[in-house]
């Protein structure tokens, strides 16, 4: 006997301290733990029957309001600020209900006998369902620390639950506990944050409305059959049936059943599980089982045989049903339901597939309710008035699962209904998105992450392509301004890639040589007019994919392969500025205090601060092909930059959670205006006020500029300088993988006036600065994880030494040239620096004749044949032609807000990390700005322009010029004689 009551004391022991520490995990797979009591006319009791984890559950058996308390310290922790993730306590725990009842189960939390906090659980489900409920935020009262005892107090009416996996308290990224019909009160904040397309499923689905319309035209009844058919014949894969395999469906129908189906999401509650506790868990996620379950719908769609129909049918609806009692049905939220729409694509498609047997046995209804309620569906009623751009994830991952919850209508008038109402919503999401929102541009951008992300934009444009096509020649098509928005931006796609690879400035937190612009979209989207098929998407099509699927269709419908791309282009809400020549693409991007220079994540791009940093990158084929690989590769000298030469230990990104709107990542901003491009007559410029952000070093700062002429590049600096006394700052000319096994090691200095031709076949012209170049094996490290990596490279350098103090720089480049042109280039480089201080860089092409002005001082300018002043800074190309002048002006601040946005500062007036959703202007649209430009001489417009006022005074000509978002205005004059 004191034997067993050591054994119970240690117990019991053991059982306070798990508490103490919050890591409590109730499995139920050793018996009925003592600490959990229920009212007298209760009875508890283990199952195996059904369970979340490991074989057992909690079967409850109760009366009205009976109790069932579980003793001990809930673990919940204050939440406490300046930590490294914003995370906070929250109750999880997973209940089984055998019938669905309208009543709710209560959840109290007490401290010495006094209820502290509290909430109710509906009950009005059938199948498992858990719930993720935040102690600060979701529950009624106060939470406290020390906290011990949780009592449920059963619904009004007699019955029974399943219980098991329950959480006393865990950490949860407050952004993700998901409001849903058990628990409807959670995260309320969720439905109008940056998140909401994932979080809101409550919201959404309950905007659904039962749309009242006029009959269907015979052309829509045509319509709709066309999309079904289209969209149906496009993505079924006809698969090989023999009974053999319907058996093998039937065993791995059998395996599942023993598995939980999960979301990937949703591991986060496992944080704290040790190895134990892990060894019980049997997840498999839901894109496997949805694949699976297409797998099956694939099947039934390849087979003429009655039989094998039957029995496939059989094994899809029981493999459904096994995944509504799982939870995977309308009104769940599985604890959290963020990036869902990446794991059920497959999903949606095997119902999808599968509406006519469905239908036949009258299984379509909760099916259908399924796909609308986790496609968020009513995301297409929300009003016009509220609707400000459109998020890529879903036109990636959702906008397919609203149209086939669209289609799974029995009913082919409220099918009808909804596509007009779906057409409302496309069309309105695609106009152009206000300041940062997520959306389409008008310089050609896709936003995501509040910046021009190509990565999100490829998913966007794969997802929203076909769905485009499945409606087009249709009267439910897009209008032809939102088709001209979407097909400006796709061909703008192939602009800022070379052949397929975009610049490497331009792939945010994932700095590799792994994506490639989608050439389906091109083809899809050609297909997806109002009436006929899109000339310019087709050849753009066969440019990038001359042997492609969909090659020889649109050959014999007459189109042929584009010439690539040459000119010069200007994308100033992403701070970029592009040229292109023959086959090769080159690219100089910024940032400022309204766009991002970096996005970083715990586990990748640790090492991007300098992305931004006047990156100018050549591209010709892949990156790896143009110079970039990751292993080895030198964060600290990105090509263009001016940067502090640290340690890329020091280098690597100190992470936190800024705040609760944010993840734990770094999206740094500057505090200047002036970052953009120009272009006019297919040449361009580039300038940027570089400063680094204060959560490093505040006191790096310089002066850059870029000016494109054909194949040259002028790169100028000034007014280098920064108070790092340990490390020496560079400008980077260039950093060039070699793809060689040996290599003969150099380390070399070159002074002014010398040339470098690098492994890329471009020639560099050192005037104002000297040279490092190095050649051999380089250390670096994985931008994911930090693990060491090398490999060899050529790097060239200007060295402004340590602490720099109004240092400057001046090169140029030959991109691509031949030796005749490398020979003309090394006499004479066809280019004259007029100004480079701190109030300006100016430059004249010798060989047109065009001059560029980066002005990042407004006043007077000094000697210039054509311009007095401008009263902002701005930049300015400009080309003179007898009595004729051509000018693009640009205001580079993008004007989001006026004045300053004192939250990004501390109180000594220095910058700090903010986190850029949280920014209430970013939604805002650009002010528009008057400036001043005064001529010397007079002159008057060619023609109108409503942007450009010319007034005459005193024989001079001030022109007036009205500029939203950075956007080039071109201006053509005559002189007066």
């Amino acid at each position: 006997m004191k034997k067993k009551s050591l054994l119970k004391i240690m117990l019991i022991f053991i059982l306070n301290i798990v508490f103490t520490y919050g890591s409590t995990v109730y499995q139920f797979e050793n018996g009925i733990p003592e600490n959990i009591k229920v009212s007298e006319t209760s009875k508890l009791e283990i199952t195996n029957l059904k369970s979340k984890d490991g074989n057992n559950s909690l079967k409850w058996t109760f009366k009205g309001n009976d109790t069932l308390s579980i003793l001990g310290d809930v673990g919940y922790s204050t939440f406490k600020n300046g930590g490294y993730e914003k995370s906070r306590s929250s109750y999880v725990m997973w209940v089984y209900n055998k019938e669905a009842f309208d009543d709710k189960m209560l959840v109290q939390f007490k401290k010495n006998h006094q209820i502290k906090t509290s909430f109710e659980m509906s009950m009005n489900f059938q199948g498992w369902r858990t719930i993720w409920v935040q102690y600060d935020r979701d529950m009624t009262g106060t939470p406290e620390e020390g906290m011990d005892e949780i009592v449920l107090i059963s619904p009004k009416k007699s019955g029974e639950i399943l219980i098991d996996q329950i959480i006393p308290s865990v950490l949860i990224d407050p952004r993700h506990n998901t409001r849903d019909e058990q628990v409807n009160f959670v995260n309320l904040d969720a439905d109008t944050s940056v998140n909401t397309h994932w979080m809101s499923l409550y919201k959404n689905y309950n905007a659904i409305t039962k749309l009242e319309g006029k009959a269907l035209t015979q052309n829509e009844i045509s319509g709709i059959k066309s999309i079904e058919t289209r969209f149906r014949d496009n993505i079924l894969k006809k698969t090989k049936v023999n009974d053999e395999i319907i058996k093998e469906n039937e065993k791995k129908l059998d395996f599942y059943k023993t598995k939980t189906i999960a979301s990937p999401q949703t591991i986060v509650v496992y944080r704290d599980f040790n190895d134990e506790q892990k060894e019980k868990l049997r997840d498999i996620y839901i894109l496997e089982y949805g694949k699976w379950l297409r797998e099956l719908a694939f099947m039934y769609n390849s087979t003429e045989k009655e039989s094998q129909k039957n029995k496939i049918y059989s094994i899809f609806k029981e493999a459904l049903d096994y995944l509504y009692d799982q939870g995977w049905s309308r009104g769940s939220g599985q604890g959290t339901i963020h990036h869902l729409g990446y794991q059920v694509r497959e999903l949606y498609q095997a119902v999808f597939l599968m509406k006519a047997p469905l239908i036949k046995d009258g299984q379509l209804k909760k099916a259908s309710e399924m796909v609308r309620w986790y496609s968020a569906l009513g995301i297409i009623f929300t009003p016009e008035e509220k609707i400000k751009g459109v998020n890529a994830d879903i036109l990636n991952t959702m906008l397919p699962g609203m149209l086939m919850g669209i289609l799974l209508n029995e009913d082919e008038k409220n099918i009808g209904q909804e596509l007009r109402q779906f057409n409302k919503y496309l069309t309105k999401s695609i106009d152009y998105a206000p300041g940062l929102i997520g959306g389409f541009k008008k310089d050609g951008s896709m936003f995501h992450h509040m910046q021009n992300y190509p990565a999100y934009a490829k998913g966007a444009y794969e997802g929203l392509a076909p769905i485009i096509y499945y409606l087009g020649n249709t009267p439910f098509a897009l209008d032809k301004n939102a088709y001209e928005i979407v097909k400006n931006a796709m061909l703008m796609t192939r602009v800022y890639s070379n052949k397929k690879t975009w610049l490497l400035t331009l792939t945010g937190r994932h700095p590799e040589n792994i994506f490639e612009i989608a050439d389906d979209i091109f083809r899809y989207t050609a297909f997806g007019r109002e009436e006929g098929v899109d000339k310019d998407l087709a050849e753009a099509y066969l440019r990038l994919s001359p042997d492609g699927k969909y090659s020889d269709e649109l050959r014999k419908l007459g189109f042929k392969e584009e010439k690539a791309p040459n000119g010069s282009w200007t994308m100033n809400m992403g701070s970029l500025q592009l040229q292109r020549r023959d086959e090769w693409l080159a690219g100089v991007k910024g940032f400022s205090r309204y766009l991002v220079g970096n996005e970083t994540y715990v586990k990748n791009n640790l090492y991007g601060r300098y992305m931004s940093y006047g990156t100018f990158q050549i591209v010709e084929n892949s990156l790896k092909e143009s110079g970039f690989e990751s292993d080895g590769w030198n964060w600290a000298h990105y090509p263009g930059t001016t940067a502090i030469n640290l340690p890329l230990e020091k280098l690597r990104s100190s992470l936190s959670q800024v705040d609760a709107q944010s993840g734990i990542e770094e999206m740094l901003i500057s505090d200047e205006t002036y970052s953009g491009g120009n272009s006019l007559n297919n040449n361009g410029m580039f300038a940027m006020k570089l400063h680094e952000n204060a959560k490093y070093n505040g006191s790096h700062r310089a002066r850059k500029s870029v000016f494109f002429f054909e194949n040259r590049a002028i790169l100028l600096g000034s007014n280098i300088e920064n108070n790092d006394g340990e490390n020496e700052t560079h400008t980077t000319l260039f950093q060039n993988y070699l793809n060689e096994k040996e290599v003969t090691f150099e380390n070399k200095k070159i002074s002014e006036n010398n040339f470098i031709l690098d492994s890329q076949n471009n020639l560099y012209k050192i005037v104002d600065g000297e040279v490092v170049y190095k050649k051999g094996l380089q250390n670096s490290y994985n931008h994911k994880n930090g693990k060491p990596t090398k490999n060899n490279f050529e790097l060239a350098y200007i060295n402004h030494n340590k602490a720099p103090k109004d240092e400057s720089y001046e090169f140029s480049i030959l991109i691509k040239g031949n030796k005749d042109e490398q020979e003309k280039f090394k006499k004479d480089s066809g280019y004259k620096v007029l100004q480079k201080d701190y109030r300006a860089h100016i430059v004249e092409d010798k060989i047109s004749g065009m001059k560029g002005y980066a002005l990042f001082e407004s006043g007077e300018i000094k000697n210039d044949k054509f311009i007095k002043s401008v009263d902002i800074p701005s930049m300015i190309l400009l080309a003179s032609k007898n009595k004729s002048l051509e000018i693009s002006f640009v205001d580079p601040d993008l004007r989001l807000y006026e004045g300053i946005d004192e939250t990004q500062y501390d109180e000594k007036g220095n910058m700090k990390e903010v986190n850029i959703y949280s920014r209430k202007w970013n939604g805002n649209e650009s002010i528009p700005h008057t400036s001043s430009i005064i001529l010397k001489g007079k002159y008057k417009l060619e023609k109108e322009n409503k942007d450009v006022k010319v007034e005459i005074k005193n024989g001079e000509t001030i022109i007036k010029i009205t500029t939203t978002y950075a956007l080039p205005v071109k201006i053509n004059l005559v002189k007066i004689d």
